[in-house]
């Protein structure tokens, strides 16, 4: 940078930063708190919320403030009572099944932790290699519904624009590899009933699986397959997708799953990848990298990675196209064409 640059620089982007974490932790406090779930069922004055939660009056005004600032929170016009605004109650309301706490939660806790992660190189949340790091992590099906609600927070948006990203008129059987909940395939099936879908994931899945489907009134529209897919086949099917999948694990891992795609469509299938891919000359996108560095956080091999090493995978797997596009969001699709 010449002197000329430096001297017309501004702090502006810095305090901006600052900014962002005061409003990161202000809204996690929140969380803590259970202030959302609480204001959701009995809206409070700032007395009331301060006799509920032992605030003290000082600064009680601007944290409330600043939570209908940034949406979170409504203040009535007459008796100045706060209420949950609907983005926190969809979010943040501890009762539903979309609960979002605790994921931040446990955002907080590993990114405290990130100079140890840097220095070391190991995941910071206890996770060990092999499919098991999931279920050593989320041993009851409360924790289990906790994860994926964060989960399919995440992938909704994908999920339903991957309803118009890929020709899905053709295709009779599709698989989601790691499909969680189903969330990405009740969109598909939506769409599209003529779909045979089906969930392959863990055991310990199936039963939030179930509930969800319930919850959603597709029961029987979306079939559950349990298996661990670095042991067991995947179901035969037209298109397998993988989900903010490939990024939990290693690259020798996921030229494993390439392969077991390509064994798992006949020719003129396809294998479909999305995760928050990074830029391909690794300047652009903050959100994908500083998402790779989450990854060195909560797993012992994952990344994010660019389309062309992605493509890479699955053409060594023997995949004769492959391309990318935009998703939605920070997300990448990859289209792998199996052609022989």
């Amino acid at each position: 940078m010449t002197k000329g640059a430096q001297a017309g620089a501004t702090a502006e982007p810095l305090l901006q930063m600052a900014a962002d974490f005061y409003k990161w932790r202000t809204v996690l406090f929140a969380v803590e708190l259970g202030l959302f779930t609480a204001l959701l069922h009995t809206p409070m004055t700032p007395a009331g919320v301060c006799d509920r939660f032992g605030i003290d009056r000082r600064g009680a005004a601007d944290f409330l403030d600043s939570l209908v600032s940034v949406g979170l929170l409504e203040r009535a016009d007459g008796d100045g009572a706060y209420r949950t605004a609907p983005l926190a109650a969809r979010f943040l309301d501890g009762e539903k099944a979309a609960y979002l706490g605790r994921f931040l939660q446990q955002a907080d806790a590993r990114w405290s932790r990130v100079g140890e992660g840097l220095l070391t190189g190991e995941p910071q949340n206890g996770a060990r290699p092999g499919a098991g790091m999931f279920v050593r992590q989320h041993r009851s099906r409360q924790e289990w519904r906790a994860y994926y609600g964060g989960m399919d927070a995440l992938n909704g948006p994908s999920g339903r624009a991957l309803v118009d990203a890929f020709d899905w008129g053709t295709v009779k059987r599709v698989t989601d590899v790691g499909g969680a909940r189903g969330n990405v395939l009740a969109e598909l099936v939506r769409a599209y009933p003529h779909l045979e879908a089906t969930v392959f994931d863990l055991p310990a899945v199936e039963p939030v699986f179930t509930e969800h489907m319930a919850e959603l009134g597709l029961t029987g529209r979306v079939a559950f397959r349990p298996g661990d897919f670095f042991r067991d086949a995947l179901p035969e099917s037209e298109v397998v997708v993988f989900g903010h999948v490939l990024h939990d694990w290693d690259v020798e891992q996921r030229r494993q799953l390439a392969g077991r795609a390509f064994e798992a469509v006949a020719p003129g299938g396809y294998a479909l990848a999305y995760d928050t891919m990074i830029d391909e000359e690794r300047r652009a996108k903050t959100n994908s990298l500083l998402v790779s560095l989450n990854m060195m956080l909560c797993t012992p091999g994952g990344s994010e990675y660019t389309p062309s090493e992605g493509a890479r995978w699955f053409e060594d797997a023997g995949f004769a196209e492959v391309s990318h596009r935009p998703l939605a969001g920070d997300d990448t699709l990859l289209v792998a064409h199996r052609t022989r």
